[in-house]
């Protein structure tokens, strides 16, 4: 029992860092408002973002949808953390079933994203997160296969990847 429990709790561990990012992170940034807004619209942002400043201007687009995706990142890893908690029995246990269905609805809010972003480091990371984490969805211990896998250093690529455009995470 100890072998199911340690990998749930060390998974959840590593997206409740994630989850504890959150908008408080963008305000010591120059353009707070710009980031929600390009979640919605990922593929208009580019415009206000080349406004705000805080970019030169042929890159300006990639940098805030890159911040913008690393947010939905935190939000998305958040609701599969919560989901994952809500699903744990008293001794524990989670039923494979709802760690699946929150690994796939993780991955497809990630893929969904990623439609329109434009080639970066940011992207490459989340795609390699969401890719893993779709791998362990599909396996009958989802929980085990996610603590098997190289998400660790998937996810601290990713991680570094959403440092370098100014989103703390710690996915």
């Amino acid at each position: 029992m100890r072998s199911r429990i340690v990998p749930a709790v060390l998974l959840c561990a590593a997206l409740a860092g994630l989850a504890a990012c959150d908008d408080a992170d963008t305000e010591a940034g120059s353009a707070p408002s710009a980031a929600p807004s390009a979640v919605a619209s990922a593929g208009t942002a580019s415009a206000p973002a080349a406004t705000s400043g805080a970019a030169s201007a042929p890159a300006g687009a990639a940098p805030a949808n890159d911040k913008a995706l690393c947010e939905m990142l935190n939000k998305t890893a958040s609701t599969m953390k919560n989901t994952i908690a809500n699903g744990q029995k008293a001794d524990g246990h989670v039923e494979p079933a709802d760690v699946q269905n929150a690994f796939a609805t993780f991955h497809k809010a990630v893929d969904e994203a990623l439609l329109f972003a434009a080639d970066s480091k940011v992207t490459s990371a989340a795609r390699a997160v969401a890719d893993e984490v779709s791998k362990a969805a599909a396996d009958p211990d989802p929980i085990g296969t996610a603590a098997d896998s190289g998400f660790e250093k998937l996810s601290t690529d990713l991680t570094t990847a959403c440092q370098s455009v100014g989103v703390t995470i710690n996915f």
